[in-house]
């Protein structure tokens, strides 16, 4: 063969090549998450956006794509086994507390009448705000920044609240149980007669202060869901919560 023609020859084997590798780019590189629940969480690498936008880390959560921006948590296997153990009603009202990337709120939106979605992060608004609107439900879910029930409108009152902040591990995270007492002081303001809370905690050693604090308020555990997680550091808990049906006058 000729010179010429055998580069023409190598020519055309490396084209289509190259044309593939613009046409088809590579997968971006997955990490599925092998964790004691049931339902399936899957990071991908980070996507790059168009500068001055920060780079987004797709996230599958069941059967559902987020997108997660820098500086606010990726749903974790405490998200999942939250979302596995929350079960909601077809036309029911619905508040998420902590919504971060909004995975809590867009699921809930699949049955609920309403969600409100709240977090005291700016970018954790932003994010669900940014995930609402790629599910196409902004007219379902109402997304609102402020800290616990701030954001909450006078009069508002809601069949699920769904509480998802970060909880006490160690001797310098003690603090947060300031949170969480402020939610359960405040909580039954919320709830419609016979509502309900879904309340995720992780450790067993939180349980005794966890009671603790049900019982200053008149509320009441109706069912616990517990697994353990060594691998993780983690023992995910979620409490289904109602208003203490022992005590008088308790609206039910």
């Amino acid at each position: 063969m000729k010179p010429v023609r055998l580069i023409f020859f190598h020519l055309l084997l490396f084209v289509p090549f190259a044309a593939n590798a613009l046409i088809f780019p590579p997968e971006p590189l997955e990490e599925i998450i092998d964790h004691p629940g049931k339902l399936e969480l899957v990071y991908y690498d980070f996507i790059d956006q168009v500068p001055p936008l920060a780079p987004l880390r797709k996230v599958k959560a069941h059967y559902k794509f987020f997108y997660v921006l820098p500086g606010v948590i990726t749903p974790s296997i405490q998200s999942m086994f939250l979302l596995e153990h929350t079960t909601i009603k077809p036309g029911e009202d619905v508040l998420d507390i902590g919504s971060g990337s909004g995975i809590q709120a867009i699921f809930a939106a699949e049955k609920a009448r309403y969600v409100v979605a709240t977090d005291l992060d700016h970018a954790a608004v932003a994010n669900t705000r940014f995930n609402v609107q790629g599910h196409n439900l902004q007219n379902k879910i109402d997304v609102r920044q402020g800290d616990l029930f701030a954001p909450i409108r006078e009069g508002e009152k809601f069949d699920v609240i769904i509480f998802n902040i970060s909880y006490p591990y160690d001797a310098k995270t003690q603090w947060l149980w300031k949170v969480h007492e402020r939610f359960f002081n405040e909580v039954d303001n919320y709830l419609k007669p016979g509502g309900r809370i879904y309340y995720q905690a992780g450790w067993a050693f939180n349980i005794p202060k966890i009671y603790s604090m049900l019982i200053q308020n008149n509320l009441h555990v109706m069912k616990m869901n517990m697994v353990s997680a060594l691998k993780f550091q983690r023992e995910p808990i979620v409490f289904l919560i109602i208003r203490d049906p022992l005590k008088p006058n308790v609206p039910m």
